[in-house]
């Protein structure tokens, strides 16, 4: 930057003025080794301390215990109904229950993920290829790999989900790899709010001998404190992008496992009785629930559910259902959906207000469907399908049908893209 028509007095002022705007810069920076003090470096709504104790310096008994649920993959005909069985669950404000998608691209119907979005679910992002090759893909990933997963998809359910961009917050890594400096640069610059792929061990309520305790969500203004079981954690400042941490959970054999696909058990009881599944849902609950009530998340994919059905019983589902039922009956949990419990993270009041709050109230749940004619469109291996099956189907809300199937690099399918040619 230069002032080359100014007089000697101007140019003086002018490099004054860019002095004092350096130095205003390097004083509101954080220092490399600051460490983060709530309410003196670090300040809500945008900055949060990771800490084992609940924000806004509310007593335990003032706040709500959150469940999240979520869901991982493709919104289908075939999980759909699934979905919709959860529906007539209310909290304590009589709001319906709320849960959060990770949707990837896939196979997937977009008017049923509009249908989702209106009932008053989170619609959040999980990839558009959920490539399989970890190694040679996830993990070798650079930031434009990671911004194309990410806004590729986002533009693909804004114009087919019909759901405004804003809502869109949230991402997942496909396999939990956490995808380091390069992820979140990706989330950072996209603005997307939070990230939810990074499990932790250490900071659970059960875990060694003496609990570190289950850590809340936090921001990367300052160096994280978390543990780092997958993929690679940043190392990197991201002001105000949020980490919601994976909270292992404690499976039958002893093991902590983030997700319920990777929970084990020890006669198989996890997946043959619903009472077993009930009785450890209830137990790692309570292990929050009776001690810092850290957010409690269960996240899944839908074929967990149905796992190796073992005489078309239900036991997970008939377990995990009785779990919310159960739920249902205290006063003070709140089953939300992570952007849901977010806003009240960055805004928390005390649960005698946070039924009326507008992080948690149901006010315009259910508003008019936009998706009116919804279609289903076929794409066959001429249209450039990334897989060698002969047929691909994806339901929209919109018109008219892409010249190819909607992928990578190429999210409205616009563009004569060959798979071979793509990255």
């Amino acid at each position: 930057m230069f002032c080359g028509s100014c007089t000697s007095m101007e140019s003086y002022w002018f490099l004054l003025l860019v002095l004092l705007l350096v130095l205003a810069s390097a004083l509101s920076a954080p220092a490399a080794d600051e460490e983060c003090q709530q309410d003196v470096n670090c300040f809500l709504p945008n900055c949060l301390c990771a800490s084992t104790k609940p924000p806004g310096g509310l007593s335990l008994e003032e706040v709500p215990q959150f469940v999240v649920l979520s869901y991982d993959d493709a919104i289908t005909t075939t999980n759909f109904d699934f979905y919709l069985d959860f529906k007539d669950f209310v909290n304590p404000n009589e709001c319906r229950i709320s849960m959060t998608f990770f949707v990837s691209h896939l196979y997937c119907d977009y008017s049923k993920v509009n249908e989702l979005h209106r009932l008053g679910h989170e619609i959040a992002l999980h990839s558009v290829t959920h490539k399989s090759d970890v190694e040679n893909y996830w993990r070798k990933a650079n930031q434009s790999v990671w911004e194309h997963e990410m806004d590729d998809l986002r533009k693909m359910i804004v114009r087919n989900a019909l759901i405004p961009v804003e809502d869109i917050k949230g991402w997942r890594a496909p396999f939990l790899e956490v995808g380091g400096d390069e992820m979140f640069s990706a989330v950072r610059d996209l603005n997307l709010l939070y990230d939810c792929s990074w499990p932790t061990l250490k900071y659970t309520n059960w875990y060694g001998d003496r609990p570190e305790g289950a850590i809340w969500p936090y921001t990367l203004d300052f160096p994280s404190i978390q543990d780092c079981q997958v993929g690679r954690c940043p190392t990197e400042r991201f002001n105000g992008t949020w980490v919601l941490p994976m909270v292992d959970l404690k499976d039958n054999t002893g093991e902590g496992c983030a997700m319920l696909d990777i929970c084990r058990s020890v006669d198989d009881e996890l997946l043959t009785s619903a009472d077993a599944v009930e009785n450890f849902l209830r137990r790692n609950f309570n292990l929050n629930y009776y001690t810092n009530k850290a957010p409690f998340g269960l996240y899944a994919h839908h074929a967990w559910f149905y796992e190796n059905q073992i005489d078309n019983t239900e036991a997970r589902k008939d377990g995990y259902t009785r779990f919310l039922q159960w739920l249902s009956e205290k006063d003070d949990v709140y089953v939300v959906s992570l952007d849901r419990m977010l806003a009240w993270v960055r805004n928390p009041v005390p649960l005698s207000e946070a039924g009326t709050s507008d992080a948690l109230s149901c006010t315009g749940y259910d508003p008019d469907s936009n998706c009116l004619d919804p279609i289903i469109f076929d794409f066959f291996q001429e249209d450039n399908l990334p897989t060698t099956e002969t047929m691909i189907r994806m339901g929209t809300c919109t018109r008219p049908q892409p010249d190819y199937y909607p992928w990578i690099y190429n999210p409205y399918g616009d563009q004569d893209i060959p798979i071979e040619a793509i990255p």
